[in-house]
């Protein structure tokens, strides 16, 4: 089973069986349900972390690995992290992104950053996907007009609302 195949069947498990009130509305309820769920998803995964650093402290050590083999610990992170996940995938329905296609647009934000920040050229590091249809130019061509889509529908907001 390859990565996508993963991925795919799995929001495809979360559109058949997410049953939530306005579930595909597309509308400001389903959004704020969605967001509210990340953030307390979220906020379970900190206060897990937070249980384990009150416990055995910051500094790595053998209470650490003992708390984190623990109840409460390793198993109880990635229980929450994939809630937090559950509510990724349904967010990027939401808004018409799969969460690979998520996970290329961030890899084209941060690797632009890095290179404009001076941490590598693109010679020293080479852009990460190696199939053809992701490769960099492909990507940079759909963020442009991304962006250009983004900067259309701001532009009409603004007319619209006299702002």
């Amino acid at each position: 089973m390859t990565d996508l195949q993963t991925v795919a069947q799995y929001r495809k498990f979360l559109n058949d069986t997410s049953w939530y009130t306005h579930t595909n509305e597309g509308n400001a309820s389903e959004l704020m349900y969605l967001t509210l769920g990340l953030a307390g998803e979220s906020g379970e995964f900190a206060d897990a972390v937070k249980k384990i650093i009150r416990v055995t402290g910051t500094r790595p050590g053998e209470e650490f690995y003992e708390a984190m083999d623990g109840p409460g610990g390793r198993d109880k992170l990635i229980d929450e992290l994939g809630d937090v996940l559950w509510y990724l995938v349904k967010l990027g329905d939401f808004l018409n992104v799969p969460l690979d296609g998520l996970m290329v647009t961030n890899t084209y934000k941060l690797y632009n950053r890095l290179i404009e920040k001076g941490k590598f050229t693109a010679e020293e590091m080479p852009w990460p996907f190696t199939d053809p249809a992701l490769s960099y130019d492909r990507v940079n061509l759909y963020m442009g007009d991304v962006l250009d889509q983004i900067i259309a529908e701001d532009d009409d907001v603004c007319v619209d609302k006299k702002i």
